[in-house]
């Protein structure tokens, strides 16, 4: 029989070819979603997401807590600062597809912090770096915690995309964690390069986030560079340096060149539409700024919208009523507004919305559209409670009138003082305090500290060295309040030093009270809150030297006179300097 040979040639490119074939498979991303990116964020489609993890890191993932004082830090930039929550390993599945080995972790801050049903970030990369879901390498689940309607989010990136604005795709989820249901999560497209290839043409920009941030000397600090490179932070000062132009055709001209108008005419506009109260011209707070590389401007993505329909601000203090057509306390929205060009410019955006934008039957349909998809499911996230604003659908049924109404008196003024941002705050050092005294008898209405017998041992380590307390003198006052109201402890050390603290001040409530459980001790929104102070008793402000945020566990606590309480504290102290 004659042999065939295969010229060597053609070997060649066989070979060729199968190892292209054998390197383009392995090259490609894993994408393991049997549909596509715009299925994933359909708001007619409820997601479905089952995550599995150890139990003991469930429970260190969601005691988790992010510190406003730490947040607050001015002398480490936000991008430098140690992350706050921490990566678990856990098992992924979504729509009942096996995803495999994913990282999460908690999120969120302030309000939305929930240790029953946190929010959650999923990284599906952690672990290999080209698994992907419908072309998604993170999941970004928020808990809905404010919004107990769980249509605020959905409803409002919805609205700020049609204005062509960019901003995040979201839909619901349904979460569990080891069987157990969670309920409803918004599913919110994350903010990354491939949320800007997507929406605005390239990722080689820089973006950040905004929290408790703005345009000023103060403000600039806690600017966040989520992604980017570092030169292009200089674009945030060059805002700043433009507001301070008092003329204001050169003020419009020069941050023209910076932020793109347009855009945040009609970014400004939507905010105050759908009454985002905590967003960036009301709060200066939950938003992105964007620096886009081609068009060499700043832009802004709005975040964190799970608070709407709402005029009010709790910080504008209760005797400014503020107008239903305009907001303006960020530093951009101000200075603008100032102007009476940045005047009509603002309103023509506004107005185009209205006309273009806020259809309200189409609104409340799609409203009644969600509630009717979420319904079953929505006893399971538990109880929560509307902390702002009102429905939205009722709020989108008076809105226009509203609006409309006030204007035609004209262009309302906006008359609320400039509200100095948080100032400078640095760490001074660490704090370890271990406790027991025996609870006595405590005089409700006399509101001073009573002195209780026990022991306890402190070190304050700062960067000039220890500072123990020993043979420490140990005051216990209940404080009236709501929920049962609070217990104040305070340790004392006897014959201190000029200029070093003297006592460690610890209040808790009452009513929160749960021995050998975490407890989270900050400046605002936490269950406790902790202070060194430069003396004993009933101590003002001018007799706090530093401001703690830490955990606190107590392993005993009784009530009753004779009971005994004791507990730990380990967590750090800062310092408010201006």
């Amino acid at each position: 029989m004659k042999k065939h040979c295969i010229p060597t040639s053609l070997l060649q490119i066989c070979y060729g070819i199968t190892a292209l074939i054998v390197f383009t498979s392995t090259s490609v991303a894993k994408d393991f979603a049997p549909y596509g990116y715009d299925r994933v964020f359909s708001p007619a489609h409820l997601l479905k997401v089952e995550l599995t993890i150890d139990e003991k890191d469930w429970d260190k993932l969601r005691f988790q807590r992010r510190s406003l004082l730490k947040t607050l830090r001015t002398d480490v930039p936000p991008s430098k600062q140690e992350k706050q929550f921490d990566y678990f390993p856990a098992e992924l599945k979504i729509d009942g597809v096996e995803v495999g080995r994913v990282a999460v972790r908690k999120k969120g801050f302030i309000g939305s912090m929930d240790e029953t049903r946190p929010s959650l970030k999923i990284k599906l990369a952690r672990y290999d770096k080209k698994k992907t879901f419908a072309s998604l390498d993170t999941l970004t689940l928020n808990n809905n915690k404010q919004d107990p309607t769980d249509i605020n989010q959905v409803i409002g990136y919805q609205l700020f995309r049609k204005a062509g604005l960019a901003a995040s795709h979201c839909n619901f989820a349904t979460v569990s964690v080891n069987g157990t249901p969670l309920g409803i999560y918004c599913n919110i497209e994350s903010p990354n390069g491939d949320f800007a290839k997507r929406h605005l043409g390239t990722d080689k920009g820089a973006l950040y986030e905004g929290t408790i941030a703005d345009f000023n000397s103060r403000g600039l600090i806690r600017f966040e560079r989520k992604y980017g490179k570092k030169k292009h932070d200089e674009k945030l000062e060059d805002i700043a340096d433009a507001l301070e132009e008092t003329d204001d055709d050169k003020m419009l001209r020069k941050l023209g060149k910076i932020i793109d108008l347009d855009e945040f005419y009609r970014y400004w506009a939507m905010e105050v539409l759908i009454g985002h109260w905590d967003g960036y011209v009301s709060n200066k707070n939950n938003y992105l700024v964007y620096y886009h590389p081609d068009r060499e401007r700043m832009g802004f993505i709005p975040w964190g919208m799970d608070q709407l329909a709402e005029d009010n601000n709790q910080f504008w203090g209760r005797g400014f009523k503020p107008p239903k057509s305009v907001k303006a306390d960020g530093a951009v929205a101000r200075r603008i507004y100032q102007s009476s060009e940045g005047k009509e410019r603002y309103f023509a955006a506004l107005r185009g919305h209205l006309d273009s934008i806020w259809n309200e039957e189409e609104i409340l349909n799609q409203i009644d559209q969600l509630e009717k998809l979420i319904a079953p499911y929505q006893d399971q996230s538990g109880k929560r409670y509307r902390q702002t604003g009102k429905h939205f659908g009722e709020f989108v049924k008076t809105r226009r009138e509203e609006i409309e109404t006030e204007l035609e008196n004209g262009y309302p003024e906006w008359t609320l003082g400039v509200r100095d941002m948080p100032g400078e705050a640095e760490k001074r050092g660490e704090c370890t305090l271990h406790f027991e005294f025996t609870m006595i008898e405590i005089d409700d209405d006399q509101k001073q500290f009573m002195n209780a017998s026990g022991s306890s041992e402190a070190e304050l380590v700062t960067d000039k060295g220890s500072v123990r307390f020993s043979d420490d003198e140990i005051a216990v006052r209940k404080n009236q309040g709501w929920g049962g109201g609070s217990y104040t402890l305070q340790i004392s050390r006897p014959g201190d030093k000029t200029g070093e603290p003297s006592t460690i001040e610890l209040t808790f409530p009452a009513g929160r009270i749960r021995t050998k459980r975490p407890i989270a001790v900050d400046v605002f929104a936490s269950p406790a809150s902790g202070r060194l102070l430069n003396r004993e008793g009933n101590v003002g402000e001018e007799g706090t030297a530093g401001m703690m945020t830490g955990i606190l566990t107590l392993q005993e606590f009784g009530k009753e006179p004779g009971d005994t309480v004791s507990g730990t504290l380990i967590g750090e102290f800062y310092q408010f300097l201006n």
